[in-house]
């Protein structure tokens, strides 16, 4: 309406402004111009006149509604999702983790096959004290029966970064990929774990699993990043049958002892570097055996890449008989992969070397990961693996691997695994 008014105004004000100099200039031009005389009063009429009609304009357009033109409100900003939280209680968050894959070695026949159900829990008790728990439905493939394993459970409290204490079932820090990646596959790049880092109750050599307390936390060191680690536990039971972790009594009363150390460098983000020393001593038939495990590791992880290096040497010597010679077992591992979008191809080199007159070994539980033509961990296995990963949803991805392993006295293996791992 402002608008409309301004217009009009000056309009008015332009034609008053004519007229004026008309008035001025027509009688000037009259007296110096021989035209023929104009009557003044005819003039001053017709001026008089448009003025009349110039302010009726001005009335009809005041009279006119206001027309104002609405100023649309600013779009609001985009909202921001925020990430999704499987929350049963206020305090209660859940993951389930699966696994179902195809698999075929030469000399044994193709399967599907069932991997595992992983039940993970944590819960926030207050500030500084929480809870984890973690429930694995398992196949066994003597009977093909699905048995439960109430894998960690654990009560924690951390005061500050300088302290995180835990009590209960956990899996112990015995290298870097026993606490990276547990039983949920979708979690780990390839379909399966390092030979030489094998759950204890699948076969593997290494104690994986202990019933104690752990603590960690970081210690002062500027941009150096340093961390340690000490763990104390019932330590495992070996034997044919025999459950590794030692659930709700010690086979005697010395404990197992474990300690560590990482960084993580400040100045180079994603890279860790550490080493870990256990010792335990175990009960088999015939004399103790001392049990000292040693592992190392370098790894560098960030969103495009994943480097993992890591080596293990579990060393057994009778206790209480001199001469006695030690017994090693040896195993490493070197794992290269680089995410190309969705996809992430990765190649994986494999050594594991277990001494077979190792008096440990002569009670070594059957292992039902390992490839059909050779029975536990006993004698060198070594190779390549080579595959592919596929998440082709958020929660869920697919993975392709081939394998081929240089057995001791044995034909070498080749196979073809895929497997299907998701999350929800």
């Amino acid at each position: 309406m402002k608008n409309s008014l301004s217009i009009s105004t000056n309009k008015v004000l332009s034609l008053l402004a004519l007229a004026f100099c008309l008035a001025i200039v027509i009688p000037s031009r009259a007296q110096q111009s021989p035209a023929p005389p104009v009557n003044q009063d005819e003039v001053n009429k017709q001026l008089m006149q448009r003025l009349q009609e110039l302010e009726a304009e001005v009335k009809q357009l005041k009279a006119q509604p206001a027309v104002v033109t609405a100023t649309p409100p600013p779009e609001p900003p985009p909202a921001v999702e925020a990430p999704e939280v499987n929350e049963v209680a206020p305090r209660l968050k859940f993951n389930v983790f699966g696994d179902v894959g195809w698999q075929i070695y030469n000399g044994s026949d193709s399967t599907f096959f069932f991997g595992s159900f992983d039940m993970f829990m944590t819960a926030r008790l207050s500030d500084k004290v929480s809870a984890l728990g973690e429930v694995l439905f398992l196949p066994d493939i003597t009977d093909n029966s699905i048995g439960v394993d109430i894998t960690r459970l654990l009560l924690k409290y951390h005061p500050n970064d300088y302290l995180t204490a835990s009590v209960g079932r956990y899996n112990t820090w015995v290298g870097y990929y026993n606490t990276a990646f547990n039983k949920g596959e979708f979690l780990e790049t390839t379909i399966d774990r390092p030979f030489i880092f094998s759950f204890d109750d699948y076969g593997g050599v290494l104690p994986m699993q202990d019933v104690g307390i752990n603590l960690t936390g970081k210690i002062p060191s500027g941009k150096l990043g340093l961390n340690y680690v000490v763990e104390a536990g019932n330590g495992r039971a070996w034997g044919l049958n025999v459950e590794p972790a030692q659930n709700r009594q010690d086979e005697n009363t010395s404990k197992s002892i474990n300690g560590g150390l990482f960084i993580r460098p400040e100045k180079f983000p994603g890279l860790q570097i550490g080493f870990s020393v256990r010792h335990d001593n175990l009960s088999i038939p015939g004399p103790a055996v001392h049990e000292t495990v040693a592992t190392a590791h370098a790894v560098f992880i960030n969103n495009n890449y994943e480097i993992l290096n890591e080596v293990a040497l579990d060393r057994h010597s009778e206790t209480g008989v001199s001469g006695t010679p030690a017994f090693n077992t040896s195993g490493c591992y070197t794992q290269f992969s680089r995410r190309f979008g969705a996809y992430r191809p990765y190649f994986r080199y494999q050594y594991f070397n277990a001494n077979g007159n190792d008096p440990v070994f002569a009670y070594a539980p059957q292992n039902d990961l390992a490839p059909s033509s050779f029975a536990g961990f006993v004698g060198r296995v070594n190779g390549p693996s080579v595959g592919i990963r596929w998440d082709f949803t958020e929660h869920s991805a697919f993975k392709m691997q081939y394998d081929r392993f240089d057995l001791r006295s044995l034909p070498s293996e080749n196979g073809l695994t895929t497997q299907l791992a998701f999350t929800f």
